[in-house]
């Protein structure tokens, strides 16, 4: 009996096999699709962060670029005003040596004990003097003395200038941090 009924359902047996191979491949199908999907999820994301750095690093290089020159102008400004008080703290003190000068010069014509040809004459700011030690009389001595004391301003502001202008912060980090 058991024999009959193999002849007789035959078929059942391959078609048995075929839906088991069939349900097996739907599962293999199903698990692939799902795996496909998560892979494409993860793709997405990776492509997305992907973007948003790329986003980020932009936006931070055109924020860089934007604080650069930023400190380049604050560096100018500063240094510019540097430059600018130490002219007119140069001009100021030429002002007051020349000032000096002329007023020195004014006392001198004024006085007359000072044109004695006496070799040791009573004062000692007469041309006589002035002669002995500048090998011309008291204007040129004055003029020379005046020279010499712009030049060594001129040398007093020059370095007053650069130690200013090397004190200049130039680094950004630091210049902010300074200014919190």
């Amino acid at each position: 009996m058991t024999w009959n009924l193999i002849r007789r359902f035959w078929w059942a047996i391959p078609m048995a096999a075929l839906i088991a191979a069939l349900t097996v491949t739907i599962l293999k199908l199903e698990a692939r699709t799902a795996e496909r999907d998560r892979w494409q999820t993860q793709a997405s994301a990776e492509k997305q962060a992907y973007d948003q750095t790329v986003a980020n690093y932009r936006a931070a290089s055109a924020e860089a670029q934007r604080a650069a020159v930023a400190n380049v102008e604050r560096v100018k400004a500063e240094q510019a005003q540097i430059t600018e008080r130490t002219v007119h703290d140069y001009q100021a003190r030429l002002a007051a040596v020349d000032a000096r000068y002329e007023r020195v010069r004014a006392e001198l014509a004024t006085r007359t004990d000072l044109s004695s040809s006496e070799i040791a004459p009573v004062s000692i700011a007469s041309d006589a003097t002035c002669r002995a030690y500048a090998g011309t009389d008291c204007d040129g001595l004055l003029a020379k003395l005046a020279i010499a004391e712009r030049q060594a301003w001129n040398l007093v502001g020059l370095r007053e200038w650069a130690v200013k202008q090397a004190g200049v912060v130039v680094e950004p980090l630091a210049a902010e941090t300074l200014a919190k």
